[in-house]
């Protein structure tokens, strides 16, 4: 359909009869020609889409038809609303609907198809430049000749979709925030900009002009439109917000025209505590110099987020940058183009004095001179407590080295961030005795994806379980295997201050080592039938994350066990319930911010679910545990007895899919064994406990309070004789309710026997 249809059909006023029929029969020719231009472009013998995808694409098409139509006839009314509201929110494209917009398959020379793919590219703008797009050639079967294809990689049309749903949405007016987070296996890092996303851009503009008590503003990961729309959409908002403490424009493709605005807007502001204008570039000096500038004067700014952002200019504009953050109390900065003298530079500012409490150097790499200097900076620097040396191709211990000066002097350290670098055993060892240490403070120790085996696992978890300060280990993406896993139970059951530990991503470490094989049936050639053979059956054998959760945080042997398990920490290993092991549903619990008796009823009841699955063990809820319970707490105990994971709303909170509300059928044979085994345990657990007849018992027991004695004053009197009433007097008012004895009050239906019919027979009156 072309544009002038279809504004001719969209645009029409209110219409006769005549009229509406002859729109509708150009709205249905324009549609039926578009179906044909689709046709002829997509070749139904190449597609090898499945019948699923024909008929739901058939039904979206014809939601698409009588959504069309509706628009064009609708009432009045609601046309009138429209064009007197103050601004209407733009279309907003689905995701299957962009991925057709960067669709192109291409025929003809190598010339027109070079020229038509460029077209295609030059549309969308965006950093990640080719990874953008797929390119990729079929074989048609409808002229025997091969096509080029290309089109939007797989996470762009969703991510412009979800894009264009949060530039419409309302937004609070205390904190903004458009942010688009991606996968960590992306392999884009940002939402591009079309020109079909202008409206969306303009209509988000347009409704935040009215606020005026912004304290928030945040935009991440969206390639915004280019100038002047920021200089003349966005920064007059933020001028006129005097109460702003934080700006956030992370990964916008901010381009240097941009910049001066925001350099100019951050010297006119005096209220910003955080600036974030991560992953830019700034490729003039000028305009580092005016940044500089910027933030040295400015009197409130206390957190400065420059990472992965390339300085023209060199060491120079470094130093003039870092000198310029020196009141600062947090510092992020680095690129993987810094050279030595860069790293040299920040090597020399933390030796100096200064107000950092936090410093991250980011993407950087340090060479061999850069360590020692590096090295002795952080031991001469006395303020930093949070430290993140991230991607720096570091073999550790380069910086932390393991000497009694070392250890003294990083000790203040309370957060910890070394990785994406290399941690080799002996690296492992001196990080082990500084986690040992006396005087450790710290609190958070991120490892993340340093090669650690397990060697350098076992030396280094050995070290936290005496340590007492230690909340947060993530030893994620790293080659810890099963060897790993009796130091990991050990540390769990040993230590009650660590809150979470990460081991996700560690390949090594399985749910099952060997699954479990029951046997096969063999053809016996004697008599000619198949027999099932069992002589080389063998049971599951648990992998390491199995055993983890059975052994450290839910082992269901007894009650006692499950009592004496781990409810402190959160252990992150897969993310899902994996082969029975309940290893999320676990996490989830050790997560609660609540008393230790919830989490411990909360397992019970997993305990119990998994026990009437036939997954549990028989001895978990041995009524005879009970026989030694006092009077007081078996209400308690009856009340727990029923309990299960995903009935009556219990856990629903940590369960997930399909463990939550499991009772809404209670007819199905599922909630009806529950149920019985229920009221089976209940009946058994009673039966078999020892104090049963004293719920029985009568006068003064064990369990009983003593009344005391009656007091003359509280003793009961004795009634009066009243007058006796006579039949007929006028103070008896029971005269006409008075009915003989065994006399019916009620009428009654009984069958006539001269005419077969029942009648009511009312009651006698006396």
């Amino acid at each position: 359909m072309n544009d002038s249809t279809q504004a001719m059909v969209t645009d029409a006023p209110r219409r006769s009869g005549r009229e509406r029929r002859q729109a509708e029969s150009i709205y249905a020719d324009a549609r039926l020609a578009e179906k044909k231009k689709r046709a002829a472009m997509n070749d139904s013998k190449s597609s090898d889409r499945s019948v699923r995808y024909r008929k739901r694409k058939a039904e979206d098409e014809e939601e698409e038809d009588e959504m069309g139509l509706l628009n064009i006839f609708s009432d009045e009314e609601e046309e009138e609303e429209v064009v007197n509201s103050d601004r209407a929110k733009p279309t907003i494209s689905r995701s299957r609907e962009w991925n057709s917009l960067g669709t192109s398959r291409i025929q003809g020379s190598l010339t027109e198809q070079q020229n038509q793919a460029d077209n295609i590219r030059s549309a969308f703008v965006s950093i990640d430049g080719e990874t953008l797009y797929r390119n990729y050639s079929y074989y048609s079967h409808f002229d025997g000749e091969f096509r080029n294809h290309t089109s939007l990689n797989w996470d762009a049309p969703g991510a412009l979709a979800a894009a264009q749903k949060s530039l419409v949405a309302e937004q609070d007016q205390h904190l903004i925030s458009l942010e688009h987070i991606f996968h960590r296996d992306s392999i884009i890092s940002q939402v591009p900009y079309h020109a079909d996303m202008m409206p969306c851009y303009n209509y988000f503009a347009e409704s935040i002009q009215s606020y005026t008590s912004l304290e928030s503003f945040k935009i991440v990961n969206f390639n915004l439109p280019q100038s002047p729309w920021l200089q003349n959409k966005i920064f007059p908002v933020l001028e006129q917000n005097r109460n702003l403490t934080a700006l956030q424009l992370s990964n916008c493709f901010l381009s240097a025209a941009d910049l001066t605005s925001l350099t100019k807007f951050v010297e006119g502001n005096e209220t910003l505590s955080l600036l974030n204008i991560s992953h830019t570039n700034i490729q003039s000096e000028s305009t580092v110099k005016a940044l500089a500038k910027a933030l040295k004067k400015h009197p409130a700014l206390r957190s400065v987020n420059l990472t992965y952002c390339n300085f023209a200019g060199g060491s120079k504009m470094m130093d003039k940058i870092l000198a310029a953050c020196k009141k600062c109390e947090s510092l992020e900065i680095g690129h993987g183009d810094f050279d030595s003298e860069n790293v040299a530079a920040v090597a020399k500012f933390l030796a100096k004095k200064h107000s950092l409490t936090s410093f991250s150097l980011v993407g950087a790499a340090v060479d061999n001179d850069n360590k020692k200097l590096l090295s002795e900076a952080l031991m001469q620097n006395k303020t930093i407590e949070k430290l993140c040396l991230h991607s720096n191709q570091l073999q550790l211990p380069a910086v932390i080295r393991g000497t009694k000066e070392a250890m003294k002097a990083l000790s203040r350290l309370t957060h910890l961030d070394l990785s994406f670098n290399k941690l080799s055993i002996s690296g492992a060892k001196s990080m082990a005795k500084f986690l040992a240490g006396e005087d450790s403070k710290l609190i958070s120790l991120v490892m993340m994806k340093n090669n650690l085996t397990s060697k350098g696992a076992n030396v280094l978890l050995s070290s936290v379980k005496k340590n007492t300060t230690l909340q947060h280990l993530d030893l994620s993406r790293n080659w810890i295997t099963n060897k790993s896993v009796p130091a990991v139970i050990d540390l769990l059951k040993n230590n009650s201050t660590l809150v979470t530990l990460d081991l996700s991503g560690n390949k090594g470490l399985k749910t099952v080592e060997k699954r479990a094989f029951r046997g096969r049936y063999v053809y016996n050639y004697a008599d000619g039938r198949y027999r099932y053979d069992q002589s080389q059956a063998r049971p599951q054998v648990d992998g390491g994350r199995t055993k983890i959760v059975k052994d450290a945080l839910f082992d269901t042997c007894s009650l006692e066990s499950i009592i004496s398990s781990n409810h402190t920490c959160a252990v992150f290993m897969t993310g899902f319930n994996h082969n029975d092991s309940y290893e999320e549903t676990i996490r989830k619990i050790n997560a609660l911010d609540a008393n230790e008796g919830r989490k411990i009823r909360l397992k019970i009841a997993l305990a119990r679910y998994a026990n009437d699955d036939k997954k549990g063990v028989t001895d978990l809820l041995d009524p005879h545990s009970f026989d030694d319970l006092s009077l007081e707490l078996m209400p308690s105990l009856l009340e727990m007895l029923q309990e299960a994971i995903g009935f009556n709303g219990l856990g629903n909170d940590v369960v997930t899919g399909w463990m939550k509300d499991r009772d809404k059928d209670k007819t199905s044979p599922y909630a009806r064994r529950v149920y019985a085994k229920s009221l089976s345990l209940l009946f058994d657990t009673i039966k078999s406990w020892q104090s049963l007849p004293l719920l029985f018992a009568r006068g003064p027991g064990d369990f009983c309070f003593d009344v005391p004695a009656q007091t003359e004053a509280k003793r009961k009197k004795k009634k009066m004789p009243q007058k006796r009433r006579k039949f007929g007097d006028e103070e008896d008012g029971e005269d006409d309710a008075w009915l003989p004895k065994g006399a019916r009050k009620t009428g009654k239906h009984e069958r006539n026997p001269e005419t077969g019919k029942w009648e009511y027979i009312p009651p006698p009156v006396y």
